[in-house]
């Protein structure tokens, strides 16, 4: 296993949620060209923000930055018609009522799915920070380090855990000399964790199995005569009818 430090993966100094000195939205610098045509021509922004999505939202770490980029999408769509509308209106004199109408046509087509992405990245970064923290405590206080058990204690994919691992150390929620090993630490079979737990920790004693029984001679109580009987069956004497035991 890799060196730990004295909070056992957390870096020295940090206070808080360990999730707080991760970045709101860690953008590329394709991110901010897809905001700025966004802005500049609403269509074409759309379909890179749409590849983008494609390509990275298995990223547990960039839902909330792609939630983002269609949120500056559609608010760049409706900055764009608001600029047609002025132009419109010094142009050509449009009344107040047919004003007021696009723009309402405009807020609902383009405000509104922008609300509702805006709400989408704001609910991806809590889920992640979320996320991050349990790591952190799984890793620092139940001293887990393998992949597997992450997976299954978080509900992620252990290709997910894997991702989110190396970004938490990117940014210094954890230790970047922390190792972790693929699949589960499997824990010892029930039987063996009883036995070693009733003798208070020590292997018990070794016990060797019990000799099986064989059928013996046995003599009739009520007329002398030997008759062979099995263990656990009792059986009529053969001259006299007397039960016999075995013992």
């Amino acid at each position: 296993m890799g060196t730990v430090n004295s909070l056992g993966g957390l870096l020295p100094g940090r206070e808080g949620q360990p999730s707080d000195s991760l970045p709101k939205y860690e953008r590329t610098t394709f991110d901010y060209v897809i905001i700025g045509v966004g802005y500049l021509f609403m269509p074409l922004g759309l379909v890179l923000a749409l590849i983008r999505l494609i390509g990275t939202h298995y990223k547990n770490y960039r839902k909330a930055v792609n939630h983002s980029l269609l949120y500056h999408v559609f608010v760049g769509g409706f900055v764009q018609m608001m600029g047609f509308v002025l132009f419109g209106i010094f142009s050509t004199g449009i009344d107040t009522t047919t004003l007021i109408m696009m723009l309402i046509l405009f807020a609902l087509a383009l405000l509104l799915p922008a609300s509702a992405f805006a709400k989408g990245a704001a609910k991806a970064r809590f889920r992640f920070s979320q996320l991050a923290n349990n790591y952190v405590y799984l890793i620092t206080d139940e001293r887990i380090r393998y992949t597997g058990n992450l997976a299954d204690r978080t509900g992620q994919s252990e290709s997910d855990v894997n991702r989110d691992l190396e970004y938490l150390r990117k940014y210094g929620v954890l230790d970047s000399g922390l190792l972790f090993s693929e699949g589960t630490d499997a824990p010892p079979p029930p039987q063996s964790r009883a036995a070693f737990s009733a003798a208070g920790g020590q292997q018990p004693p070794y016990q060797p199995p019990r000799p099986q029984q064989q059928p013996k001679s046995v003599r009739c109580p009520g007329c002398g005569a030997q008759n062979t009987v099995s263990p656990d069956q009792p059986k009529s004497c053969d001259y006299c009818g007397t039960t016999i035991s075995y013992s």
